[in-house]
């Protein structure tokens, strides 16, 4: 299995074996280095693993939005009936 490195440019993501020679040809190209790294069997397989990657960091961002406004939410409806 090889490492492989994430490039993205416009919306599009490319997996690259690591290698040092590489990275200076995607970069001259305008694309951007990612900063998360995969172990892989295939190219296919660490693009796979990068998008479940970035779709776990969106849901994260989501749940730790949404949490605390539910529950002021919440509070806020007690404090109101209660009080």
């Amino acid at each position: 299995m090889a490492i492989y490195f994430f490039y993205s440019k416009a919306g599009k993501v490319v997996a690259v074996e690591k290698d040092a020679s590489a990275h200076a040809g995607w970069l001259k190209q305008g694309y951007q280095k990612e900063f998360e790294e995969v172990e892989a069997a295939t190219s296919q397989a660490a693009l796979k693993r990068f998008h479940d990657i970035r779709a776990e960091q969106d849901k994260n961002i989501w749940a730790f939005a949404t949490g605390p406004i539910f529950l002021s939410l919440i509070v806020l409806v007690v404090y109101i009936f209660f009080t």
